[in-house]
């Protein structure tokens, strides 16, 4: 991004005072990464207070952005301040200010209870593969936070810009779908897994059908299986046309599995993807992607076939059901990163349908409200080899299956899995929300290069 100082007091209703930049570059909340020509943009949080590290920031920045009880602080740091009411909403109002510029930019934005991230990195993957110049957020910075630093990071020749955007309490999405200003928007699917500050299933739908509500004119979106009906159900209504998966659009690319063989169909084309592992949830997730993909690209002649060849090359982010080589030869699922009953079960049902020995580290699955027993204790195990179970909640899964092994915390399953011995052929599922820090089980579990030369999964 470039703005000058007068943009940034307009977009923002602020103030300078001990003058002002001709422009910045950048947007800094991180007082270590401040750079020459940036604004270093003071955050307050529940454990620290960004004004308090102003001093550090000022040392290579060009300008100082706080509210008025932080930028009091500040008489004696020799930059231009930017005064602004909450720093956090003008964090926001600068990164709506850049989108609006942002004129030759598709914007693809990306919501739901599960698939977020996979289907972000699918669609940013292909359209790289094709050729195109595709914008996205760094790792998991999809919050108040995160979206607007992810904005203000895209250049103004990118084609295609894709915006994961999630929420963990009222009023949030409204916020960040009229920051973002989507083009278009993806509703992965909707359960009431995280919806603890939401009001349940009914919150989850209202909230996040907010980032649908803002596509208007001739944007357009993308549902995934079952959002239509729950939108239906309750009555929601969008503007801009639709394309459900779980119906029969013209627009939308089918599916079916056989194995690991995906077979997609779009109109009279047809193609093949060869996927990693027999994992329905991934299949259908590359379907909305390579639907998602050929609606925003229709003018540009891409095929389904371009489209499917540059599916088969994409792989599993960090934590996200990635395949790592384990100990003794065995291969790790590891989903460690997050966990909700909807991805729980697919990551299960995907476990089940492999061959050799399979093993389940599970974790609890957080943020489910006053039902979590229930939604623990209902995950169809039938497959499993071996289970073992982790924390309070996977305590009632563990009751209806004598045969579990339930440890208390992440510690205690760390130190039993170093004993696990496993064997060639294993395939072993590590998933639990963040929360529980089952990457740990993860680091014990896999075989580093040191240990062997060589691996194939």
């Amino acid at each position: 991004m470039r703005m000058t100082g007068m943009e940034l007091a307009l977009a923002t209703g602020g103030r300078w005072s001990d003058g002002m930049p001709e422009a910045v570059s950048g947007i800094c909340t991180d007082s270590r990464h401040a750079e020459r020509d940036t604004a270093f943009l003071a955050l307050r949080g529940p454990h620290h207070d960004g004004h308090a590290f102003a001093a550090q920031a000022a040392a290579s920045c060009t300008a100082l952005i706080g509210d008025a009880a932080g930028a009091a602080l500040w008489d004696g740091i020799a930059r231009p301040r930017l005064v602004v009411a909450d720093t956090l909403a003008a964090l926001g109002d600068i990164a709506a200010a850049w989108r609006q510029r942002l004129t030759d930019t598709c914007v693809i934005a990306i919501t739901g209870s599960y698939g977020k991230t996979t289907v972000r990195s699918m669609i940013v993957h292909t359209l790289a593969v094709l050729g195109l110049r595709v914008a996205t957020n760094p790792a998991n910075h999809n919050n108040l936070v995160g979206v607007p630093q992810t904005l203000l990071a895209i250049p103004e020749n990118a084609e295609f810009a894709v915006i994961e955007c999630g929420i963990s309490e009222p009023g949030e999405m409204h916020r960040l779908a009229g920051i973002v200003q989507p083009d278009a928007a993806v509703m992965t699917g909707l359960t009431s897994a995280h919806g603890q500050g939401l009001g349940g299933l009914e919150g989850v739908v209202r909230e996040k059908f907010e980032l649908l509500a803002a596509v208007t004119g001739d944007g357009w979106c993308v549902l995934g299986t079952g959002v239509q009906d729950q939108l239906g159900q309750r009555q929601l209504t969008l503007q801009a046309p639709c394309i459900a998966m779980d119906a029969s659009d013209e627009g939308r690319v089918a599916w079916s599995l056989d194995g690991r063989h995906l077979a997609l169909a779009y109109g009279a084309q047809s193609a093949e993807v060869r996927m990693l592992l027999p994992a329905s949830h991934w299949a259908e997730d590359m379907a909305l992607a390579a639907t998602v993909v050929l609606k925003a690209c229709g003018s540009r002649g891409i095929t389904l076939d371009a489209v499917a060849e540059a599916l088969s090359g994409w792989r599993p982010v960090s934590g996200r059901m990635q395949l790592v080589p384990g100990l003794g030869g065995s291969v790790i699922l590891d989903d460690s990163y997050n966990a909700n009953p909807a991805s729980m079960q697919a990551a299960l049902d995907t476990l089940a349908g492999l061959s050799g020995k399979r093993i389940a580290i599970l974790g609890d699955m957080s943020e489910l409200g006053e039902d979590a027993a229930e939604r623990h204790a209902a995950m169809d195990v039938d497959g499993i080899d071996r289970l073992i179970l982790v924390g309070p909640l996977m305590r009632h899964l563990a009751e209806r299956h004598p045969e579990a092994l339930w440890l208390p915390d992440t510690d205690a399953a760390c130190r039993h899995v170093a004993g696990l011995g496993l064997e060639p052929g294993t395939h072993v599922l590590v998933k639990a929300s963040r929360s529980m820090h089952l990457d740990r089980i993860v680091a014990v579990l896999a075989r580093h290069p040191e240990q062997e030369a060589s691996h194939a999964v």
